[in-house]
């Protein structure tokens, strides 16, 4: 698979991400723990059925752009998009549509649950600013060294549904925004749950045969996975048929995934940066597009890419600490009884 190609796909899995980010969930007002209110969002697809219009708010070069989409979710179900360009997701799997059909994107569990958010942030509620007409109470995280507020998270008063989420700067302005513009259903619970779509590629996974990546416990040479960085905590590791490492990290309220390939990076081959920075002494392409922040270097012969919806910046800063984890040689066979698999859950 090519540079391009990969970045490409990266760019996709950020997308159906930052879609159904919206539309996760958290309990009612009465709630005051702030704690609870985001470990339980987790099972807002399974507790509420909803329906409407979601729109993705991004800052790229000084300008804002946006984009918007159609999101249901029934059953434990959630489909974003329409016609040939959908993606839909329920407990671990992850559907792609395409001209012949749904195509399996994703068909394995996390190994580990995510940490505690409380554990790298202060977390604050407050009542919130009506999101599609809807009141809602707010959740703030808050950098503790700085007290510059991270992430805000606006929750139906009546169902507790996510129905925004916003991302900010280190200076706390807003750089990043998900949520829904209009609201056609929400609440209630469908008895029955969808039929899962029918996709061609859902079969055991073959290397060569099948595009979704494998859990693994032993990686190939180059690949490196340190178990902790920066505060995030390594919730799985897969293989994909090309070759390519894919890590899952999460810190409890961000999640980056982390895709590694031996081969020299060729800037030539890349789509035009957004943001050219730094790892150490090695050059690196930023990108924010509507899925997340994606950052691409080289270290050691190994392509690394990053995709998250936190900044560029915050990506920079989780590279710098992942090259020198994976400098030490710790973090490969960390903790090996620690990856029990489990369901699935993304942040």
């Amino acid at each position: 698979m090519s540079r391009r190609r990969r970045v490409g796909t990266a760019l996709g899995i950020a997308a159906l991400l930052a879609a159904t980010c919206a539309v996760g969930g958290l309990p009612g007002a009465y709630a005051d723990d702030a704690v609870t209110v985001l470990e339980r969002a987790r099972t807002a697809t399974v507790r509420e059925d909803f329906a409407g219009t979601v729109q993705i708010e991004w800052l790229d070069d000084g300008g804002w752009r946006s984009a918007r989409t159609k999101v249901t979710g029934a059953g434990g179900a959630v489909q974003v998009g329409e016609g040939a360009r959908q993606a839909g997701g329920r407990a671990e799997d992850r559907w792609i549509a395409g001209v012949t059909g749904w195509k399996v994107g994703w068909d394995e569990p996390v190994a580990r649950a995510a940490p505690s958010p409380a554990t790298r942030w202060d977390l604050t509620m407050a009542t919130g600013t009506p999101v599609a007409g809807r009141a809602t109470v707010m959740v703030t995280a808050s950098d503790p060294k700085t007290g510059a507020p991270r992430v805000r998270a606006y929750c139906d008063k009546a169902t507790g549904v996510m129905l925004r989420r916003e991302i900010l700067d280190r200076q706390g302005r807003v750089v990043r925004a998900v949520g829904f513009v209009e609201v056609a259903r929400l609440g209630g619970a469908t008895a029955v749950p969808p039929t899962t779509p029918q996709a061609a590629e859902r079969r055991p996974s073959a290397r060569g045969a099948d595009p979704t990546p494998d859990a693994v416990r032993a990686l190939p040479a180059g690949g490196a996975a340190p178990d902790r960085v920066t505060g995030f905590v390594l919730a799985g590791r897969y293989e994909r048929s090309d070759g390519t490492v894919q890590l899952y990290y999460s810190d409890g309220l961000f999640g980056v995934s982390v895709f590694q390939q031996v081969g020299v990076l060729d800037p030539g081959g890349m789509p035009v940066a957004d943001d050219r920075t730094r790892v150490r002494d090695t050059a690196a392409l930023g990108y924010e597009v509507a899925g997340g922040s994606v950052l691409v270097w080289e270290r050691d012969g190994v392509t690394r890419t990053l995709v998250s919806d936190a900044t560029v910046a915050d990506l920079r800063d989780f590279a710098v600490a992942f090259d020198d984890r994976a400098a030490d040689g710790r973090g490969l066979v960390d903790r090996v009884a620690d990856f029990l698999f489990g369901p699935f859950g993304w942040r």
